[in-house]
């Protein structure tokens, strides 16, 4: 979802409310969208930018770091960022950010905040034993001929 802020005519001091529901927000490497991305959104005119807050719900999918199992995880995320358009008045502020344009893509700035949200080496389940490192066999599923104890002479 791309915004034009210029064509939006929201005047200083004002805002205006949008829906987001997108099936797709771009590349998320290792991280499958199992549902669109849905959220409500407040962008406000704030003189020196536009500010865009809102919260985000996400229901992803990804290997787990230890079997490679899909597990499956619900994302809520809230946003809350200032974009400026004159590179001049550049904030050092962690949540402001400078436009190279006037259209804010608002499926990139969800995209980032997600990756930045999900759990970073997702776990099946907390005692997941892996795979085998000679035969790659799920050991959660089987036992292969590699992890059986050897017999004592």
């Amino acid at each position: 979802m791309k915004l034009e802020l210029q064509k939006l005519n929201i005047e200083e001091g004002s805002s205006q409310s949008f829906v987001f529901d997108e099936p797709s927000i771009g590349d998320l490497p290792g991280v499958t969208l199992l549902a669109p991305v849905t959220g409500q959104f407040v962008l406000s005119n704030v003189g020196i930018g536009y500010e865009l807050s809102g919260s985000f719900d996400a229901k992803v999918s990804q290997p787990c770091a230890r079997c490679l199992d899909p597990v499956v995880e619900d994302v809520s995320l809230d946003i809350n960022e200032t974009y400026v358009l004159n590179r001049q008045q550049e904030s050092e502020q962690e949540d402001m950010f400078a436009l190279e344009s006037d259209v804010l893509d608002v499926s990139d700035v969800v995209r980032q905040n997600l990756l930045v949200e999900i759990t970073q080496f997702p776990l099946c389940r907390p005692d997941c034993k892996g795979l085998c490192p000679q035969c790659g066999a799920n050991l959660n599923h089987t036992t292969c001929i590699h992890q059986k104890p050897k017999e004592e002479k």
